[in-house]
């Protein structure tokens, strides 16, 4: 799962860092440019709904870190332990070793002709 939200934050930064550049051309009072393009509304809609999440992503980024420096130090300025890692408890038993590997003689020979019987 943690690939897919990857994905999919991927995707949502490039469809708001995309539409925030085409915007300028998407807008209907442009003048300057000669150059209009015409989105539907149900593209505006998805295009500013990324592009204010990139902005808000982007503006709460400084408030995260120091969220996180908090968290570590603690009022005295000593390091606070990290908690321990998370260890994936094993629910299934693991399965048991092989069979050991039994001798085979090697070949006198090769092939089926001039064997010795």
């Amino acid at each position: 799962m943690n690939r897919v939200g990857e994905y999919i934050r991927f995707a949502m930064w490039f469809m708001g860092l995309g539409y925030a550049g085409l915007w300028p051309f998407t807008a209907y009072d442009v003048t300057g440019l000669g150059v209009r393009l015409q989105l539907s509304p149900g593209l505006h809609l998805v295009g500013m709904m990324a592009a204010s999440g990139v902005v808000i992503c982007l503006l709460l980024r400084p408030l995260r870190r120091r969220w996180r420096l908090v968290r570590v130090t603690s009022a005295t300025g000593a390091d606070v332990p990290a908690p321990p890692p998370v260890v994936p408890l094993r629910l299934l038993r693991k399965p048991p070793p092989p069979p050991p590997r039994r001798y085979v003689r090697p070949r006198t020979h090769f092939g089926l002709r001039n064997a010795p019987h």
